[in-house]
């Protein structure tokens, strides 16, 4: 029997013996609400697009947004936020770390691997060379946990995580003891978990979260989304990006797709973005410098790996730093003190001068 047949024989057997013991998910806390999570730094180069947080703590060094972009979230560097989420991960490691392992030991290589739902573990390193694919067998909240005593590492542009039969990357967790590498081409389902750290290569595309409890994580040019809870039920749907840029000033943002099944790729397929800015393919990051003011439209799509496809149009005012009349100006922050209780509020002009009136 090759070799291949041989793997594909130990991933039906364990399926068969774990799957008869149902589990439940990793507890992530609040380390569920970032995609991106750091003890040291984080360090990004290239045009990663981030849906959802970015935390780091203790440590305050997040590099390289931008270009890099965060879109649904927000970045919590050094601060409680980032430190109670870096508490949560803790025990969100150690709860994976404390399943009961079941069946054989995986080999040292998942690739072309289908495994039902269950607790799968090896001692040493991890590598997944071509395709594992995670078969949720119906249930939609399958769980899928895989414990990992020292390094998960992909192969360059031979990497895939499938999710089929219902299985969601937010019921995927990967409990690693070392260090996590997802290298060139990679497309990934899952919560990562390393005890050091977690780099992700040129072009890897994550379905989940790069969590990283004792070290940093670095980007190059990547898309690390969020998974929801829901699994992303529904059809392939595609956002625009940002629809004002200053003219003669950097503008970042970009197209964001949901539901849809990576890689992911995005195009323009009609009008054209203004002469100075770019859209990346594999992220759908769109940045550069608009050279001319003007309103420009464009048609932009997304295509999934499972041939699923979704556009909009969307439309793009490069002008001066005024917002566009569409969007509000922020409101004036005055101190009221003369006759009042002291505090901050918003007021217009009109409504201030009542207040004086009446004092």
């Amino acid at each position: 029997m090759s070799q291949n047949g041989s793997m594909k024989k130990i991933g039906l057997l364990l399926a068969s013996s774990l799957c008869l013991t149902a589990q439940t998910p990793v507890v992530l806390g609040t380390a569920g609400n970032f995609a991106v999570l750091a003890f040291s730094t984080i360090t990004n180069t290239g045009n990663s697009v981030v849906d959802g947080n970015i935390g780091l703590s203790p440590g305050t060094q997040v590099i390289g947004f931008g270009p890099g972009i965060v879109v649904n979230g927000v970045i919590h560097a050094g601060d409680a936020v980032a430190g109670t989420a870096q508490n949560d991960l803790t025990a969100a490691y150690n709860d994976a770390a404390a399943r009961p392992c079941i069946g054989p030991v995986l080999p040292g290589d998942l690739g072309n691997m289908t495994l039902l739902p269950g607790v799968y573990c090896n001692s040493s390193e991890e590598n997944i060379t071509g395709t594992v694919t995670l078969n949720g067998n119906g249930d939609p909240n399958a769980i899928f946990i895989f414990k990992i005593g020292s390094t998960l590492k992909t192969a360059v542009n031979n990497s895939n995580v499938n999710l089929i039969g219902g299985a969601k990357a937010s019921n995927v967790f990967w409990q690693v003891g070392s260090s996590a590498t997802l290298n060139a081409g990679t497309a990934f389902n899952g919560t990562i978990m390393a005890n050091i750290a977690v780099t992700v290569n040129t072009g890897a595309v994550l379905n989940g979260r790069a969590l990283a409890r004792n070290g940093a994580v670095t980007l190059q040019g990547n898309m690390i989304t969020n998974p929801s809870p829901s699994g992303g039920a529904g059809s392939l749907s595609l956002t625009c990006a940002a629809n004002f840029g200053p003219v003669g000033q950097p503008y970042a943002s970009a197209l964001v797709a949901a539901n849809g099944t990576p890689p992911l790729n995005y195009s323009i397929i009609g009008g054209s973005l203004p002469t100075g800015l770019a859209l990346n393919a594999s992220t759908g990051a769109i940045t550069g410098t608009p050279a001319a003011a003007g309103t420009f439209s464009y048609l932009a799509r997304v295509t999934d790996s499972g041939e699923s496809l979704a556009s909009s149009n969307c439309g793009l005012l490069v002008g001066t730093n005024v917002p566009p009349p569409s969007v509000p100006a922020p409101p004036t922050l005055i101190l009221v003190i003369a006759g009042l209780a002291l505090t901050t509020v918003y007021l217009k002009r009109e409504q201030l001068l009542a207040q004086f009136r009446r004092v």
